[in-house]
């Protein structure tokens, strides 16, 4: 068996035994279809059980009115009929015997030891147990093995309706605690204690874009046809000896004329 198997089960029983306070040995109630989907995938279920709780602490039972049942389908519940006659005989004083489904539903509901687990194939039989006595652990056969199945949404509700209990304070409790705030004066401090209001406060003006005014539009516009309209001039630039020599030039005939000629 797989570790995280391992913890499953664990985890299962831990929760069973701190909410519900079940108790060792453990009494296993085992009906026909359980012992016969064990016979069909070859389980030999005292051994399974054993390795599957962790404990050799458990007794597999069964009743008259579950025997009789599987005696009553003749060739093809046989098997079953042979291995439920090796656990021991819950009494149940059903004469004429009934179905098993209605004889353990009356047995689970008289139970008050918080020993008993089921083992059953019966959907039906289970959710019985899961809605009438959410304290009981109940057991079905899957993929060749025996799986112990998860609370059910019945026993979760209460176990959190005990824990809101917990924490919640007694009658006896609240009248106490009444009694001391009165006589430190506390009582008084918290109605006398104005509670603080919220104040509403404005729009940051920081966070709002002021109104863009005719003036300040035109202003913009005229920038933009200003900008348009610049255009950059540059200058050139002439080293020193040139200069010189233009100078020296000018002397003898303006540059102008030169290059006005036709």
């Amino acid at each position: 068996m797989k570790l995280s198997r391992h913890k499953f089960i664990r985890r299962l029983l831990n929760y069973y035994r701190t909410h519900f306070d079940i108790e060792i040995p453990f009494i296993i109630l085992i009906d026909g279809t359980f012992a016969f989907e064990a016979l069909q995938w070859k389980i030999q279920i005292d051994e399974q059980l054993k390795a599957y709780l962790e404990t050799e602490q458990i007794i597999c039972s069964t009743t008259l009115c579950a025997i009789k049942e599987t005696e009553l389908l003749g060739g093809i519940g046989f098997g079953a009929m042979l291995i439920l006659k090796q656990y021991d005989i819950v009494k149940c004083n059903h004469y004429p015997s009934i179905s098993a489904e209605k004889c353990f539903q009356q047995i689970l509901i008289k139970d008050t030891t918080k020993k008993y687990f089921l083992a059953s194939q019966s959907l039906s039989l289970r959710e019985y147990c899961h809605n009438h006595r959410p304290d009981l652990p109940t057991m079905l056969i899957t993929h060749n093995a025996i799986n112990l199945e998860r609370p059910s949404l019945n026993s979760r509700s209460i176990v959190e309706e005990k824990k809101k209990e917990r924490t919640n304070l007694s009658k006896h409790e609240s009248n106490v605690l009444k009694k001391r705030k009165h006589e430190l004066n506390l009582d008084q401090d918290e109605n006398n204690g104005e509670k603080k209001t919220k104040k509403k406060h404005g729009i940051n003006p920081l966070s709002m874009k002021k109104k863009k005014t005719i003036n300040s539009i035109n202003q913009t516009v005229n920038n933009k046809s200003e900008k348009m309209t610049r255009r950059r001039t540059r200058q050139l630039r002439m080293s020193s000896h040139l200069k010189e020599h233009l100078k020296e030039l000018q002397k003898t005939f303006s540059i102008k004329e030169f290059f006005h000629k036709e």
